[in-house]
C-alpha cells in the first residue's frame, strides 16, 4: 500500500518537531551559564565591589528592558526584601529547590 500524501506530511512534521526538540535540548541555558560565570568570577578573586556594580547594572538593565514599567517598583522592592533576608540569614545560600538554575520557570 502506497503512503498517502497526508501520512508523508505527518511524518515530516513529526520529524521536524523531533529535530527541533533535540536542538532545544542541546541549546545552552543562559541563566545557568550566567550563574556559573558569577561563581567562577568570585572564585577567581574578582573585586567584590566591582562584582556588585556589575550585578546592580545587570539588575537595572533587566528591569528597564524586560519588566513592564508599572512593575519596576514592586520588582525592585521584592529584590531588596530578598537581599535583606539573605543578609539577615548571614548570607546563607538558598536551598537547592529555590535556586534559579534549578527552576524550570527561570529558564
Amino acid at each position: 500500500m502506497k503512503p498517502t500524501r497526508k501520512s508523508r506530511s505527518s511524518r515530516a512534521v513529526r520529524k521536524l518537531s523531533s529535530q527541533a526538540e533535540q536542538a532545544a535540548a542541546r541549546a545552552p541555558d543562559p541563566l545557568a551559564e550566567l550563574a556559573l560565570a558569577i561563581k567562577n568570577a568570585m572564585r577567581g578573586g574578582t573585586d567584590p565591589y566591582v562584582m556588585l556594580g556589575v550585578l546592580v547594572e545587570g539588575m537595572a538593565q533587566t528591569l528597564v528592558a524586560r519588566i513592564p514599567a508599572e512593575r519596576h517598583d514592586s520588582t525592585l522592592a521584592a529584590a531588596l526584601v530578598t537581599l535583606r533576608q539573605r543578609l539577615a540569614d548571614g548570607g546563607a545560600s538558598p536551598p537547592e529547590s529555590h535556586r534559579c538554575d534549578q527552576q524550570p520557570s527561570c529558564n
